[in-house]
C-alpha cells in the first residue's frame, strides 16, 4: 500500500474521521440526496471541519478544514481526480471537456485552452458586458414585475455566446435557450438519482435530452465550420480554439465540441445565479446597497462603467466577495483519491469521495466572525492575509482552478455595478426565494422576483425611460 503523504504531517498517527451513520443499509445516501445542502451543513456543525458516510457502496468524506482543503487543490492535485460518478454523468453532455477531462488528456486541453483567457483578451470584452446589461435595463419599465434570475440568465448566455462565439445567436436564441433549459434539467435528474436512467430508455426526458443536444451539436458545428473557413481571429474564444496547436497539432473536431459546450454551460448559469444571490443579498441590506452606490455614483460620475474604472470600485468588489462566501453557486464540489492519502492530519483511502462545499467553507466561524451575516467590509486586506489557504474556495484552487475565473469576476463587477448604477435592487414585498442546491444553488421555479425601479438619478440611461420617443442606439449613450 502507497500511502501519499502531505510532508508537513508525516509524523503522527491520523485523527479519527467522525462518522455520519445514517441507515444501516444505504448510510448516508438518502439524508443527502433529500437535501444535499443542508446534510453537508449540519453535518459540519455537528462533527467538525471533516466527517464521512457512506454512500451506496462507496464512502464519501466532508472537508472544510482549510489544511485539507488545499491539499486536495493544491498539493496533492495529481492524486486526486473528479469522481467516476461525475464523469459518467457529464460525459453525455460535455464530453471530454475540461469539466470532466482528467490527466494528461486534461494537461494537454488545458494548455491550449489557458492562452485564450489572457488578460488583454479578456479586458476586451469589458465593453460587450456593459452594453448589454445597459441592453437589458433599457427593455425594463418602471413598476412592472420581472424574474431577476431570468433575465441573468438570458443576460450571461448572452455575453458568453458574443465572447465565445463573436455572435449574439439571434437566429439561434431560441434553439440554445430551450435546448440548454432541456440539458440543464436532465444534468439535474442525473445528480439526483443514484441510478439514472440510461440515455437510449425512451422518457419524455431523455427524449428532449437528445433533441436538446442535437440541437446544441448543430449550432456549434455550423459555427465552427465557418470560424475554420474564414481563418480568422475574430477575438472571441471560440477562435483562439479553433488555431491553438501545439506539437501534437490542433484540437479535433469532437474535442472542439466538448469544449465549447463546456464553456456554454460553465460561462453562464453559476455566473447568472452569482449575481442572483448578489442582488438578493443587496436587496435585503440596504445599508450596504447605498454605500455600493455611492462609490459608484462618485467614481464613474454619470459615465458607464468601463474595466479601468474596476480598480476604483474596492466596495463592488467586496460585494461579490463576501455574496461568493455566503451564498456560493457553485455550493459544492467532489474530487476522488488515486491513492492512499494522508492529508493534513487525516487518512483518506484510494477511492474515497472528497466534498468540499464552499458553502460550509464560507460559514466556518474559525475564519469568518458571525458567518451567517452579509458584511462585504469584512473583506480587507488583513483579512485576506490572515486566512489560510483553503479557507475562501468558491472558484477551487490549485491547477483546477476555474480557468473563467478572472473572466466572471470582471463580467460579474461590470453587470452589478451597471444595475447599482440604473436601478433600485429590491425584491417583491413579501417575496422570499428558495435556496435549491442542484447543479448550482438556486433560487427554484419561483425565482427572484422583483419590481423594476429606476434611480431618479440614474444618469446613464435616464434619456432612454420616456416611451414616446424612439430607443437612442448604443453608440449615443
Amino acid at each position: 500500500m502507497t500511502i501519499i503523504a502531505d510532508s508537513q504531517h508525516d509524523g503522527p498517527a491520523p485523527r479519527a474521521i467522525p462518522r455520519h451513520r445514517g441507515h444501516w443499509l444505504w448510510g448516508g445516501t438518502f439524508d443527502f440526496q433529500r437535501n444535499p445542502a443542508e446534510f453537508v451543513l449540519e453535518g459540519h456543525e455537528r462533527y467538525g471541519d471533516v466527517f464521512m458516510t457512506r454512500v451506496l457502496t462507496g464512502h464519501s468524506y466532508f472537508i472544510r478544514d482549510p489544511d485539507v482543503v488545499n491539499a486536495i487543490n493544491v498539493t496533492h492535485a495529481k492524486h486526486i481526480y473528479k469522481p467516476k460518478v461525475v464523469k459518467q454523468m457529464w460525459k453525455p453532455f460535455l464530453g471530454n471537456g475540461l469539466v470532466p477531462n482528467d490527466g494528461e488528456s486534461w494537461r494537454r486541453q488545458h494548455r491550449l485552452i489557458m492562452p485564450g483567457f489572457h488578460k488583454m483578451r479578456i479586458d476586451a470584452y469589458a465593453p460587450t458586458m456593459a452594453e448589454y446589461t445597459r441592453d437589458l435595463v433599457r427593455g425594463w419599465k418602471e413598476g412592472e414585475q420581472r424574474d431577476f434570475r431570468k433575465e441573468m440568465v438570458e443576460l450571461t448566455l448572452r455575453v458568453v455566446a458574443k465572447t465565445l462565439f463573436d455572435t449574439d445567436l439571434a437566429h439561434d436564441s431560441e434553439t440554445v435557450h430551450d435546448a440548454i433549459q432541456d440539458i440543464s434539467e436532465a444534468l439535474i435528474d442525473h445528480a439526483q438519482t443514484p441510478i439514472p436512467a440510461p440515455r437510449w430508455w425512451p422518457s419524455d426526458r431523455n427524449r428532449r435530452m437528445v433533441r436538446a443536444l442535437d440541437a446544441m451539436d448543430g449550432v456549434i458545428e455550423r459555427l465552427v465550420s465557418a470560424r475554420r473557413k474564414q481563418r480568422e481571429d475574430r477575438g472571441d474564444l471560440m477562435s483562439h480554439m479553433v488555431f491553438a496547436t501545439d506539437e501534437e497539432g490542433g484540437m479535433s473536431d469532437k474535442q472542439l465540441r466538448d469544449e465549447l459546450m463546456t464553456l456554454i454551460f460553465a460561462g453562464h448559469e453559476t455566473t447568472a445565479h452569482t449575481l442572483t444571490w448578489a442582488w438578493y443579498l443587496l436587496a435585503t441590506h440596504r445599508d450596504k446597497l447605498a454605500k455600493a452606490q455611492r462609490e459608484i455614483d462618485i467614481t464613474l460620475r454619470g459615465r458607464p462603467i468601463g474595466v479601468d474604472d474596476l480598480r476604483e470600485l474596492p466596495y463592488l468588489e467586496m460585494c461579490l466577495k463576501e455574496s461568493l462566501r455566503r451564498l456560493p453557486a457553485v455550493w459544492i464540489y467532489g474530487r476522488e483519491a488515486q491513492e492512499d492519502l494522508r492529508l493534513g492530519d487525516y487518512f483518506f483511502p484510494k477511492g474515497s469521495i472528497l466534498a468540499i462545499s464552499p458553502l460550509a467553507v464560507g460559514r466556518n466561524a474559525a475564519y469568518f466572525d458571525n458567518p451567517l451575516e452579509y458584511r462585504p467590509e469584512r473583506w480587507t486586506r488583513e483579512l485576506e492575509r490572515s486566512l489560510p489557504k483553503g479557507a475562501y474556495v468558491p472558484f477551487a484552487a490549485g491547477p483546477r482552478v476555474c480557468l473563467g475565473k478572472q473572466f466572471a469576476m470582471m463580467e460579474m463587477r461590470i453587470v452589478l455595478g451597471t444595475l447599482i448604477q440604473n436601478v433600485d435592487i429590491n425584491v417583491l414585498d413579501g417575496f422570499e426565494p428558495d435556496f435549491l442546491p442542484e447543479l448550482s444553488l438556486n433560487p427554484g421555479e419561483r425565482g427572484m422576483q422583483m419590481k423594476v425601479r429606476f434611480r431618479n438619478d440614474a444618469p446613464v440611461l435616464a434619456g432612454d425611460r420616456p416611451q414616446s420617443r424612439p430607443m437612442p442606439s448604443l453608440r449615443a449613450l
